[in-house]
């Protein structure tokens, strides 16, 4: 029987939790094979207790026990945490970013290590119905592994330019949080015409959920989703009423807006880190 690998977390926080629950509820490693670590102690303990996986206070500690490494600190903790492991990871090592904006030759030169791979989940990922774009760099990065790792939490996408992963951060990162936004504005919507509450909840959940898969399987069939659109518009109708209504608020175009802001900001945060880690001496400036 096979050996299996060992995988690290740096950072033991939501995603870290997600991916330990999937990875043990799919028995891709047993409990003894997973480390995680953070400052915060009670973090570690509820984990540990939760999961039964193996905990550590010290990341250098546990980066030399690991075949692959997630990043999962917060954007402003990664310069401090590179400097600490700079030089330090196993040649053969896999280091996995889960970062917001942190680019690959941030990290690459932040940890002095070559195999990197970038990744960003989002937030449906937390019931393994999420989606990850994800790159790598370096040859001999474990790609096998990392896809494991990420079809617990749901679809996988590799892309083969990292400026796809910026964009993800903006569309498939953020996205969530807009759809959420949307639902919320429906259900007020549905109250305030006078629909009960609770009636109003189920209904747009029920009509958000069956319309993405509507499309879904449309998109398969090559159909696009204006057709779809134009399938439930009669002149003079209801929804003929309602998307007038739509256009006139500027509701594409807003949206659009708001992509393109959260994509500024990703850039921005990878500036941020680019600054961070010469400031902290971690790329080899000083």
């Amino acid at each position: 029987m096979d050996i299996p690998w060992t995988l690290g977390f740096i950072g033991a926080g939501v995603m870290a939790d997600v991916m330990i629950g999937g990875l043990l509820a799919e028995e891709v490693l047993p409990p003894d094979h997973i480390i995680a670590s953070d400052p915060n102690r009670t973090r570690l303990q509820q984990v540990h207790v939760t999961h039964g996986v193996r905990t550590l206070s010290d990341n250098r500690a546990l980066v030399e026990q690991c075949d692959v490494v997630i990043l999962a600190v917060k954007p402003q903790n990664l310069a401090e945490v590179m400097a600490e492991l700079a030089g330090r990871l196993p040649e053969h090592t896999t280091v996995m970013s889960i970062v917001a904006g942190a680019t690959i030759g941030v990290i690459r030169r932040g940890l002095r290590h070559e195999h990197v791979v970038r990744c960003m989940p989002n937030l449906p990922c937390r019931i393994r119905r999420g989606m990850t774009v994800w790159t790598a760099a370096g040859d001999r990065a474990d790609l096998a592994r990392v896809r494991t790792i990420l079809r617990v939490m749901g679809e996988e996408i590799f892309v083969d330019h990292e400026e796809q992963v910026d964009q993800a951060t903006a569309v498939n990162g953020t996205g969530p949080a807009i759809v959420a936004h949307f639902v919320k504005s429906m259900v007020e919507a549905a109250t305030y015409i006078g629909e009960p509450r609770q009636v109003a909840r189920d209904t747009v959940l029920a009509t958000l959920i069956g319309t993405a898969e509507m499309i879904r399987v449309a998109d398969r069939d090559g159909i696009h989703v204006a057709q779809l659109i134009d399938d439930v518009t009669s002149p003079g109708g209801t929804t003929s009423r309602a998307i007038q209504v739509l256009k006139r608020g500027r509701f594409s175009a807003v949206v659009t807006e708001s992509i393109e802001a959260a994509h500024a900001r990703t850039l921005q945060l990878g500036e941020e880190l680019e600054r961070a880690l010469a400031a902290a001496g971690a790329d080899g400036s000083r």
